[in-house]
């Protein structure tokens, strides 16, 4: 009966707008005592008189947005597809939302005038207690404001989605946005419930109304730039991923370079202004801008410029990598980039460095190590300064930031002719770099250090010493060879010192391949530490299946009649160094000058050394439960063991079967196991197999 009543209203003549306080308020009574708080059937033929009288219905409810239930029953209204004229009504009063939204950032005052005189200590007392008590109500109002911001934003964001435009046509609107978050940010929130998710929510409805007038202007970069700081000084309070995700999906894989070069420009011009944060272009960075560059030259499918030009010099897809980098540096891009990130940083490395917050270095170290990777003639002229930029940083405190500028200066030297003392020196400090932290950089800039190091140092013979640790003669290596093995020997006793060192020489097999006999040892040596103690990992299990791996490569190169036969016949080693020096690309040059040991398959995988293998793969195959049920290396030990076992390369092996046995009584002990039983029965298989062949 009474939605029927209600239906009445909005057919009544045009004066009947004097009757909606009581029809509005008889609504709030009705859902209140009904405990009705989102949705009611009442509010449906509300709906349609508040937009038979628009005008009036905005500037009631506007006015009374301080109310929770009435700013409710509002922001619903909008939300209707129906209430068209309410939400131009609501557009035409912007001006009460722009008051509004000030009105958070108007402090009141707490300042109280006192006289301090040690004859009125009691008057002193009462005036303090009288401002902790003005305090008190000053927060009480601010956080009341606040409240009424936070309804002030939901509602918009909800008419921003049938009007995204709002903003554009707006720009005191937006101004007053943006000031309401400025305030909110800096507030600190109450214990109460209100207060907790008033803020929160406030920065939510923001971030989403940014969104929408991004999106919908064509993603201007003034707006966009301010969506990705609210986001990621908002990260922490509500999930923000929705907007990440869309910059990667919707603008940075799709967006053509001329497009980028706008946005790129944009930003550069303000990177030096001193009112933006290091917090906003850390985040812009990281989450936009070297993103942004790094997909110009990885992601092919990028066109040149907006539109559906068919012509073959608009295509993503035909143009090269140097027409790429030609196209988004062209103009006033790369003096941009020139004075506002590599000089700048130069000038007053000091101050500067001092005043830029390391999030900002590391991200403006790493925007240089793309385009030294990928436009390296668009930089060529700026090499020097380049260069300069990325010493001054390896000089920085900050582990981050030291191992990326290593790996800018990595790409340098692999770039450019550079100085042997300084592609030594930074070479030497990569091998002394073992934070864990930052190790994946050490490692990024070993791997673009390392295949040029022959051609920057040449084949010259590291001169300090004659001999190593270990006394195994030094002569006529050399130096980068010199310093790798020198690591290995000094800081044998810490794996945590030498893990990079070893995956640097399991991933370069054939570089280092002229000189594996100065590494074998230490190589094989290292391996039980690696996958046999308490404090093995998964990454140090994979190094050692790695490093045995690294051995059967070694093994494999040398030449083909040097391969050990069942009849144990002598091997010919004649022609490995020649097989060594076409594994390299021609880096090493006969044995006698270059220095690596002239040595026979038996030399590289001795009896000895390949019992040692086998008896760890089946350890761990048999006795290291949780390397097998934790991780996925258990079928490439076990192929690594068949491949150790194989007949028809090495002679028989004596195996004791009693890892087998240890291993049956432990899953004895700690209860039957199907999955580790079928896996010792796979393990025992493959052992048999190749003792009966």
């Amino acid at each position: 009966i009474l939605v029927a009543i209600l239906q009445v209203f909005h057919l009544l003549p045009s004066s009947a707008n004097v009757l909606l306080d009581d029809l509005v308020s008889s609504v709030v009574n009705l859902e209140v005592h009904l405990c009705r708080r989102e949705s009611s059937p009442f509010r449906k033929p509300l709906f349609k008189f508040l937009n038979r009288y628009p005008a009036e219905s905005a500037v009631y409810f506007i006015e009374r947005i301080e109310s929770t239930h009435f700013a409710r029953i509002f922001t619903h209204a909008i939300s209707c597809p129906e209430s068209g004229p309410l939400r131009e009504a609501l557009v035409n009063h912007t001006p009460m939302l722009v008051n509004l939204l000030n009105g958070l950032s108007e402090q009141p005052s707490t300042d109280t005038a006192m006289a301090v005189d040690e004859e009125k200590a009691d008057a002193v007392i009462q005036a303090h207690k009288q401002t902790a008590e003005e305090a008190q109500d000053s927060s009480g109002v601010v956080y009341k404001r606040l409240y009424i911001a936070m309804s002030v934003v939901s509602l918009i964001h909800t008419c921003m989605e049938y009007t995204p435009l709002w903003l554009e046509e707006r720009s005191d609107l937006l101004a007053a946005l943006l000031g309401a978050w400025s305030m909110a940010n800096g507030l600190t929130v109450m214990a109460d419930q209100v207060s907790r998710l008033a803020k929160p929510v406030l920065i939510e409805h923001l971030v989403r109304s940014l969104l929408l007038a991004t999106r919908a202007m064509s993603n201007p970069p003034s707006i966009l730039f301010k969506l990705l700081e609210i986001s990621g000084s908002s990260s922490d309070a509500i999930d923000v991923s929705f907007v990440f995700q869309y910059v990667w999906t919707e603008l940075i894989t799709k967006w053509s370079i001329a497009k980028r070069r706008e946005i790129l420009s944009a930003f550069l011009l303000r990177l030096g202004d001193s009112s933006i944060s290091d917090e906003a272009n850390s985040t812009l960075l990281q989450h936009l801008i070297n993103p942004m560059v790094a997909t110009v030259f990885t992601l092919p499918s990028i066109a040149a410029h907006d539109g559906s030009d068919s012509d073959a010099s608009h295509a993503g897809g035909s143009m090269s990598q140097e027409q790429r980098s030609a196209e988004l540096l062209r103009g006033q891009i790369i003096s941009l980039i020139h004075q506002r990130v590599w000089v700048m940083h130069m000038s007053s490395s000091v101050q500067t460095m001092a005043a830029t917050k390391a999030s900002v270095r590391l991200e403006l170290v790493q925007l240089s190590s793309i385009l030294m990777r990928h436009a390296v003639s668009a930089v060529a002229d700026l090499r020097k300064d380049i260069i300069k930029f990325g010493w001054i940083f390896i000089r920085n405190d900050d582990i981050m930031i030291k191992n990326a500028s290593y790996v800018l200066v990595s790409q340098f030297i692999a770039a450019f002719d550079t100085p042997p003392k300084i592609t030594l020196q930074a070479y030497s400090s990569l091998l002394k770099a073992h934070q864990v932290e930052s190790r994946f950089l050490v490692r990024q800039a070993l791997d673009i250090l390392l295949p040029v190091l022959p051609l920057r140092l040449g084949q010259s013979a590291a001169s300090s010493s004659s001999a190593d640790a270990s006394g195994t003669s030094t002569t006529g290596l050399p130096a980068w060879v010199v310093l790798a093995k020198r690591v290995l020997i000094d800081h044998s006793s810490s794996l945590a010192l030498t893990t990079h060192v070893y995956q640097l020489i399991a991933g370069h097999a054939a570089i280092f391949f002229p000189y594996r006999m100065h590494f074998a040892s230490n190589l094989v040596g290292v391996l039980q530490r690696m996958c046999l103690t308490h404090n093995s990992t998964s990454e140090t299990r994979t190094l050692a299946l790695d490093i045995m791996d690294l051995l059967l490569k070694w093994h494999e190169m040398l030449e083909p009649a040097s391969v050990i036969t069942g009849s144990g016949s002598a091997p010919n080693t004649a022609s490995a160094p020649a097989l060594a020096s076409e594994a390299v690309g021609g880096m090493t040059e006969d044995a006698s000058a270059s220095g690596p040991i002239a040595a026979t398959a038996t030399d590289l995988l001795t009896e000895a050394r390949r019992e040692t293998i086998v008896g760890l793969l089946l350890r761990m195959l048999c006795l290291a439960f949780d390397f097998v049920l934790k991780s996925n290396l258990g079928p490439r030990a076990l192929g690594l063991l068949t491949r150790y076992l194989d007949t028809t390369k090495w002679p028989p092996m004596h195996l004791r079967l009693t890892f087998f046995e240890r291993s049956v009584q432990q899953i004895e002990s700690q209860g039957m196991s199907q999955q580790l039983v079928l896996h010792i029965l796979t393990v025992l298989s493959a052992v048999t197999a190749q003792m009966q062949a």
